[in-house]
């Protein structure tokens, strides 16, 4: 295996020869701006990029360009930030008190579901750190999580998260009322799941300690236990990392 200075001066000379790829996302028309990335970078991020543009098969390849009509855009600008950064929005409980815009939230959700489509799974877990981070602290909106619900398909990652924060409020109202709204969604399988959880849990329903554990000076690789791992896709690990603040005796990323 090559060292870790000969591969970055590969990537290098590779980025430098490399063609451009143009993406448009979206509905496009005439005065459409689309992004331009490298190939050999899209190619590293799946292997849904390396089959579209292999040159003798498809004629994205052919031509240098993929066309994503259906996908979000501000979820892509968040892709390639990420590209680049390893960084997603972030929510920061101090700065922006204790809840975030739907907006956010929606953005996450997208940004989650477009690394499902293209297989991207380092992106898709940063933002599940994102997503976990701040349901552990707000309980989340249900018109968020059911589009988090319409957006995705049974037993996903996400749609596990979703289907538990839809649990939670309905055992403050009133159990499956409601589920009405979710048909056609093949969504009572999850709430059955989501809400077998939610009772195995009995009277341990704080959301940081079920999934994150509860002991000082943890961290998400040593940490104590906990079910965080069951939201992530693959075996990769978020680059940040979860801690135990212990003036503040809580969670913080």
């Amino acid at each position: 295996m090559a060292s870790p200075a000969r591969q970055s001066r590969e990537l290098a000379k590779s980025l430098q020869a490399d063609r451009l790829i143009t993406i448009y996302v979206g509905e496009t028309d005439g005065k459409t701006k689309p992004f331009r990335m490298q190939q050999v970078l899209l190619e590293q991020l799946s292997d849904y990029f390396r089959s579209a543009l292999q040159t003798d098969t498809f004629a994205e390849g052919e031509e240098g360009r993929l066309h994503s009509p259906e996908d979000n855009l501000n979820a892509w600008k968040v892709l390639l930030h990420w590209v680049f950064t390893r960084t997603v929005p972030h929510w920061d409980k101090d700065d922006d008190g204790m809840t975030i815009d739907i907006e956010l939230q929606n953005l996450l959700i997208d940004c989650w579901v477009l690394g499902d489509k293209y297989h991207i799974y380092n992106s898709q877990n940063e933002v599940m750190v994102e997503l976990l981070w701040y349901y552990s602290w707000h309980i989340g909106e249900e018109a968020v999580l059911k589009r988090g619900v319409e957006l995705t398909s049974s037993d996903s990652k996400l749609r596990r998260l979703m289907a538990e924060g839809i649990v939670g409020i309905m055992e403050a109202d009133q159990p499956y009322s409601g589920l009405d709204q979710y048909d056609g969604m093949r969504f009572l399988e999850d709430y059955v799941r989501a809400k077998a959880q939610y009772d195995e849990d009995g009277d341990n329903h704080g959301f940081a300690q079920v999934v994150f554990g509860d002991e000082s000076e943890a961290t998400l690789e040593t940490g104590p236990g906990g079910r965080w791992k069951d939201y992530l896709v693959g075996d990769t690990i978020p680059n940040r990392a979860w801690k135990w603040d212990l003036d503040e005796r809580e969670w913080g990323l």
